[in-house]
């Protein structure tokens, strides 16, 4: 598999103005007044029910804070910040347009990428701000194909050809769409992609990243009643788990999980790893049948949770 993928555009939400950590920080989940310039954490939007209206990266560089996701989010995100400020100084904006995404296997492949160095930073860092000629470029932490996965975010019309000469056969032109060259990382690294594993009728610890995005002690926010109720019964219906399947075929998205015969689960994201003969596939499981090394079924295959 390559190491680095041109993805093209995704949605860059820009919080700017003395209160924007503070209304940022409202309708998350993670606690962002935290978030001192040079640093990402993975966070839930959520709606006054508690239910994920957004999922990515927030991070905060240069004097200005960013919400990293999946493409085409701005008109709905946008309208949803603007709803809830009142009398903040703050100004929330779509600059998606503004930027391709490249996305690195790693902090080495980054560096040879942008011709730096990269230190060794703490995992929920954004890793550092460089610059690619005239402009300025935001390297960050995102855990989209693996633990130690970066993100940059580059000027729309700058610096790709330079990027992929110092890259060789290392990297792949790939999309945020169909994301064809790297879906197998993606749901390796258990990362769930917005509007497709997940959307607005989903609760936050439903997708099983409390620990990564979600902060239990922070103040009130937007659906903080329904996620802090549902921490303290312990217990969600369904969770999205990774299945392994042991077929080479893929079975549709929506494909039925089964156990014993009866329907306990549902297929989001699937993609064939042909090395191996298996597929992986993101699936939301009943709790009953969620563990890991619980054995199901998929189209009369092997379906284990990992």
């Amino acid at each position: 598999m390559p190491r680095g993928f041109h993805l093209g555009q995704g949605t860059v939400i820009r919080f700017q103005g003395a209160d924007r950590c503070r209304v940022f920080n409202n309708l998350c989940t993670q606690d962002l007044r935290k978030l001192s310039d040079g640093q990402a954490m993975e966070t839930f939007v959520t709606d006054v029910k508690g239910r994920t209206f957004g999922h990515g990266v927030a991070i905060s560089v240069d004097g200005e804070c960013f919400l990293i996701t999946v493409p085409d989010q701005g008109a709905k995100l946008v309208p949803h910040y603007d709803r809830y400020i009142i009398r903040e100084d703050a100004i929330v904006a779509d600059v998606s347009e503004r930027f391709q995404f490249w996305l690195f296997e790693d902090r080495a492949v980054a560096a040879k990428a942008f011709a730096i160095e990269i230190d060794a930073t703490p995992a929920k860092s954004c890793v550092t701000s460089t610059s690619l000629g005239a402009n300025r470029i935001a390297l960050v932490h995102a855990s989209w194909i693996g633990p130690e996965s970066i993100l940059a975010l580059v000027p729309a019309g700058q610096g790709s050809e330079v990027i992929a000469e110092r890259l060789g056969s290392e990297w792949s032109l790939s999309d945020m769409s169909q994301r064809n060259a790297w879906e197998l990382a993606r749901i390796g690294a258990l990362w769930p992609w917005y509007g497709v594993d997940m959307d607005d009728r989903h609760l936050p610890q439903e997708l099983d990243r409390d620990t990564a995005a979600i902060s239990f002690n922070k103040g009130c926010y937007l659906g903080q009643e329904t996620i802090a109720r549902l921490d303290m019964l312990g217990k969600v219906q369904k969770k999205l788990v990774k299945l392994s399947i042991d077929a080479l075929l893929s079975p549709a998205v929506q494909a039925i999980v089964h156990a014993d015969g009866k329907e306990v689960g549902t297929i989001c994201s699937v993609a064939a790893n042909e090395a191996l003969g298996k597929c992986l596939a993101l699936a939301y499981i009943k709790r009953s049948h969620f563990a890991a090394g619980q054995v199901l079924e998929v189209n009369g295959s092997k379906a284990t949770v990992c």
